[in-house]
């Protein structure tokens, strides 16, 4: 098991537990949620820290594992409303911010945030988040367009970097694996969702993978993104992917 093993994942609606049960076989240390139900989020503790958007929907930032805790910070009233900041510890400790972009401005949603949480995010080590509802259409030829490289350069920046890029060793705008299917249609894949960490991590990245399968095709037009870092001296990056880690 890696020191730290991240997941985000936009599941559409289900109460955080629901969710959570269907993650627990990855045994995460911090789960990110978007859409949840709000009418079934939990108390903030220790493990869970969560948000009501609107009536139907809900974020949640949430440690599972015991041997990580959560602290939701103060909110910044300059960020876009989808948004939560925690201060997570650990094993592996680091302030979190996670983002479900709002439109109908979706990157101007982004780069707000990011402009409200810059100092934050500059103060330590830092992980940026979610779904972004920005970035490639699969089914086109792939180009990042001129928004979504503003949200890259701003998180460059700030000393951040996508860890699935890192990873994979691919150029933002030629993704091969679809976090999202728009309306659940197979034919409409979008690389939408990202995990953005610091750069001193990305050759401790051991595992990068968008979940897949026909059980996550029935839970939510998006897939899970998983991250995993070794911070022990042992850690050695693969040199290439392996076959399962798509």
């Amino acid at each position: 098991m890696p020191s730290l093993r991240i997941i985000t994942w936009n599941c559409r609606s289900g109460s955080i537990s629901t969710r959570l049960s269907q993650l627990a076989a990855y045994s995460p240390h911090v789960v990110f949620l978007q859409e949840c139900d709000p009418g079934k989020t939990l108390r903030p503790t220790g493990q869970t820290c969560s948000r009501r958007i609107n009536r139907m929907k809900g974020i949640a930032l949430v440690a599972p594992s015991s041997g990580y805790r959560c602290a939701g910070l103060r909110p910044r009233t300059a960020a876009g409303r989808a948004t939560i900041a925690a201060a997570v510890t650990g094993r592996v400790s680091f302030t979190a911010l996670g983002i479900w972009a709002q439109g109908a401005d979706y990157v101007g949603d982004v780069l707000r945030t990011l402009a409200a949480h810059a100092g934050l995010l500059r103060r330590g080590p830092s992980v940026v988040m979610g779904d972004f509802n920005s970035g490639t259409k699969l089914a086109d030829t792939r180009s990042l367009n001129r928004g979504h490289q503003q949200i890259v350069d701003e998180l460059t920046t700030l000393g951040l970097v996508s860890a699935y890029h890192a990873f994979h060793r691919l150029e933002h705008g030629q993704e091969t694996h679809p976090t999202y299917f728009h309306q659940f249609n197979p034919s409409r894949p979008w690389h939408i969702d990202f995990c953005f960490v610091p750069e001193p991590w990305a050759p401790r990245l051991v595992n990068v993978r968008v979940l897949e399968g026909d059980e996550w095709k029935a839970r939510s037009d998006h897939r899970a993104l998983l991250v995993d870092i070794e911070t022990s001296s042992q850690a050695v990056r693969p040199d290439r992917p392996a076959p399962d880690a798509a």
